[in-house]
């Protein structure tokens, strides 16, 4: 059994998971959509150009689509490990192999006596 998310960041990359899954599968049901309109609908003869320039944008269409839930995950993903960042200096990618340990903790007490 899969442990459920303990902490906020853990539940909304679940759920940014989902949605660009979600995103992907729409993307491609919507080119599919088109190119079978285009394909098989009932054309006049003479519009081939056409058709083909439809076909190619909603391709483009499609891989432009892809291509941003690719990177979305690949930056922000279920992963997280890697970070992208564009700023007046320009554009920074960093990418991690793994987690940072975690930071030691010390305490410590002390006992008052009055005398």
């Amino acid at each position: 059994m899969k442990p459920q998310p303990a902490t906020y960041a853990e539940r909304l990359r679940g759920t940014m998971s989902w949605a660009l899954f979600g995103a992907g599968l729409v993307c491609t049901a919507m080119s599919i959509g088109v190119d079978l309109v285009v394909w098989l609908g009932p054309w006049p003869a003479g519009t081939e150009h056409q058709r083909l320039s439809i076909l190619g944008w909603s391709l483009l269409g499609t891989l432009a689509g892809m291509l941003a839930v690719i990177i979305s995950l690949a930056i922000g993903g279920p992963v997280g490990r890697f970070r992208a960042n564009v700023g007046r200096t320009g554009l920074g990618l960093e990418a991690e192999d793994h987690d940072q340990p975690p930071a030691a903790t010390v305490t410590t007490t002390t006992k008052v006596e009055t005398p």
